[in-house]
């Protein structure tokens, strides 16, 4: 009796761990490349940079998973968040900041989004700033905040990420838009270039902006007149991070003529979301040819030139797909 249990025993460690060893091997094989799937894909402005990740995304994919269908889709920041939660779309391209407000239930998510999870960071960095006029009494947002100057300012379109994310910067510091009209100033919500034309014609002060550290409206302007970029402080930069899960970005001294110094702004960054239903064999072969064609996604667009399967997880805010945290545990990749 007792060497039948030892004999029983013995065969049910040996089963547990060729069984171990074989899912271990299967896993790191990566799913079969006959998966399959027709999925919708949503993107931000045809052209865009939310665009062209999803593009490139679609290509990376399907060529190694060539039963892998993907129908890339015009959307936007903010409307790809309740699309993929209702299903309309099965991913999409949004930024870490959208994604924290949804997960806070903030403004413009009120309600919740059950259905969304993350996949994975496109690592690009979109940085905020102000760029005023030299003449412009402040050299930080501290100053400006502290001030109150009548400051005319422009930034994009209201309702726009853009918009909404400097609206929280001034609401954090107890502003508003309409408080820059009580200091005697003014908003203006239009496009970059019909900004950058209110600045060149005495007609407004500054530009509140995001983008890359480079960007060829601001050198337009910087041709144009004597600029610099407000500075900002240690504790808004923290506070960003913890409400919106912003990093630092950096705009290198030079970049801009009259501009000489190194300015820290906080910065947004890609978060790709997937409708939490999409099948696991789905996710992991999204995920499994991206983390193996890293460079040639890098390559696909500037604004993923610093995209590596080692960042694939930063600082997302949303909860990942169960399959997404298992593929990245199991490449060692770091997850929030």
């Amino acid at each position: 009796m007792k060497k039948r249990i030892v004999f029983l025993s013995s065969f049910f460690v040996l089963f547990f761990a060729i069984t171990l060893v074989f899912s271990s091997a299967t896993l790191a094989a990566g799913p079969s490349k006959n998966t399959s799937a027709v999925l919708k894909a949503g993107g931000g402005a045809v052209g865009g940079v939310g665009f062209m990740v999803m593009a490139g995304m679609s290509k990376i994919v399907k060529d190694d998973y060539k039963r892998m269908e993907f129908t890339v889709v015009p959307g936007g920041w903010v409307g790809n968040l309740p699309r993929t939660n209702t299903g309309e779309m099965d991913l999409a391209s949004t930024t870490v900041a959208m994604c924290a407000l949804a997960s806070a239930q903030k403004a413009p998510f009120p309600d919740p989004l059950p259905n969304i999870r993350a996949l994975y960071s496109t690592q690009d960095l979109l940085q905020y700033f102000a760029i005023v006029t030299k003449e412009v009494p402040v050299d930080s947002l501290r100053d400006l905040f502290d001030k109150k100057p009548a400051i005319k300012l422009c930034t994009i379109n209201k309702g726009t990420t853009t918009e909404m994310m400097w609206r929280n910067v001034f609401e954090s510091q107890g502003a508003s838009w309409e408080a820059v009209e009580k200091w005697g100033g003014k908003m203006n919500f239009v496009a970059w270039g019909d900004a950058v034309n209110l600045v060149k014609d005495g007609h407004a002060d500054g530009i509140l902006a995001v983008g890359a550290a480079s960007i060829g409206w601001a050198l337009d302007l910087t041709n144009s007149r004597a600029m610099k970029i407000l500075k900002w402080d240690d504790e808004m930069l923290g506070m960003l991070n913890k409400q919106f899960g912003f990093g630092k970005g950096i705009i290198p001294g030079k970049t801009y003529p009259g501009i000489d110094n190194d300015i820290v702004c906080p910065a947004d960054a890609g978060e790709i979301i997937v409708n939490a239903k999409v099948s696991d064999d789905v996710v992991t072969a999204i995920l499994t040819a991206l983390a193996d064609n890293a460079d040639k996604y890098a390559k696909y667009h500037k604004g993923l030139a610093d995209f590596t399967a080692k960042g694939m997880a930063k600082s997302l805010q949303l909860p990942l797909h169960p399959a997404a945290l298992k593929f990245y545990k199991s490449r060692g990749i770091e997850t929030p």
